[in-house]
This record gives C-alpha cells, structure tokens and sequence, in this order.
C-alpha cells in the first residue's frame, strides 16, 4: 500500500479518472463492488425491463449495491436473501421488494424461495454459492414432468457461503437453468461502466457503507471483521 504507485502500460485501458465531486472514499470502495453486478446484468445475463432478480447474498456490500444497480437497470421484482436481519432491513430500504432470511430451515428456505419466485426468476446473481445455493437449485426443479417452461439466468460470483455444491444433475436437465460465470470482460466496455457508476454516484443513486482508516493502523486494520460494509485505508 503506498500514496503514489506505478501502473504498467499494458493496463492504461482499465484506467478512468475519478471525475470531479466525487468523494475519494466512494472513489476507492464503490466502483469494483457495483461493477461485479453491473456486468453481469447487462451483459451476461441481459437483463430485460421488469425482470424479477434474485440477489442471493444480498447483505454483503456488493449484494447491497447489486440490489440498488438492478433497480436502477429497470429489473421488476427484487428479491434478496442474506443471514443478518439488520442486513435484511436495509436492503429492503436499498430497493428489494422481498427478503429471504438464510437462518431458517432448509425446509422453509427452499419454501420461501418457491414462493417468492411468482412465475419464476429470470436472473440470479450469486454471492454465496455453498449450500444456500444447493437449496435455491432444487426450487427450479419443475415439479410436473415434461420440459422446462421457463429460463433462469443463474450468474455465479461469490463464494462466502462455500467453494463448492453438489449439483444433481435434474437441476440442469428439467429446471431451464442457464449457469454462468461473470465471463469475460472487454477493457473497452470499462470507461462507459464506470462512467455510469460515477453519474448513479454523484446523483447519489448509490450508496453504500465506508469505513476510514487510518494507514498507521493497517495492522488492526487487517485483522477486523466487516459485515455489509468497506474499509477504505487512508494516508
């Protein structure tokens, strides 16, 4: 970590100046956290207006921002899950029009994401992975034989409920689930993303929770636990 630093030359097209006004906190913890949904959503997914969207870890700051950034995209119907009540609350505030709330059964975790899904979900965007996932998958398992009637975009991003899940293979083959990985990202798309993050910022559309630390206490810095929030270390 360092003041001033040096990029190589062969990164110049990731590289966007932080426009005027904007504050310099925003500056280093926003743009990175939105954009791991911002691109999926326009560009892996392809979200449609008036979509329903599923944020599952929607407490963790980019599923906050996710909730906030598929709402300003146009998505209909915003549902996110997260194991924090308080977490829960708050994203409601953010744009979600329902919350599942992780800590319940498996029984009625897998009940309420049936319920929530209406005619189902188009999009998913998943911060957690693990068995909260392994849960979600079997809710898209048609319940009727035949072939599935209806196509979910399942977008992988996180992990932080675990690096791996058991995927039967059912949870492919009847349920219309298209499952991908954020893919690839072109430098030249980046300008134009983060120059939409930085007009939904300075119109104050995006928000998101900023700790400021101090350089000199990197060391405790380094070993405190965040929960829906950033720490952004300063000079």
């Amino acid at each position: 970590m360092a003041e001033r630093t040096v990029i190589p030359a062969r990164h110049k097209a990731y590289i966007t100046p932080v426009p005027q006004g904007i504050d310099p906190l925003v500056a280093a913890a926003l743009p990175a956290a939105a954009l791991t949904s911002f691109f999926p959503l326009t560009g892996s997914a392809g979200l449609r207006q008036d979509e329903t969207v599923l944020i599952n870890g929607a407490t963790g700051v980019s599923g906050k921002l996710a909730i906030q950034v598929a709402r300003l995209l146009g998505a209909g119907l915003i549902i996110g899950t997260g194991r924090d009540k308080a977490g829960l609350q708050q994203i409601k505030q953010l744009g979600a029009d329902a919350v599942i709330d992780l800590t319940q059964t498996d029984l009625q975790i897998q009940d309420e994401f049936a319920q929530q899904a209406g005619k189902g979900y188009d999009i998913v965007l998943d911060f957690l992975w693990g068995h909260p996932t392994e849960l979600l998958l079997k809710t898209l398992v048609p319940r009727k034989a035949g072939f599935a009637t209806h196509t979910t975009r399942f977008v992988q991003i996180g992990q932080s409920a675990g690096a791996n899940i058991t995927l039967p293979a059912e949870a492919l083959r009847t349920s219309g689930l298209e499952l991908t990985g954020v893919g690839r990202i072109a430098p030249e798309v980046i300008p134009a993303a983060l120059g939409q993050v930085w007009h939904w910022s300075a119109e104050n559309k995006l928000t998101m929770d900023i700790e400021k630390i101090p350089l000199a206490d990197i060391a405790s810095a380094w070993q405190q636990k965040t929960s829906g929030k950033r720490l952004v270390i300063v000079p």
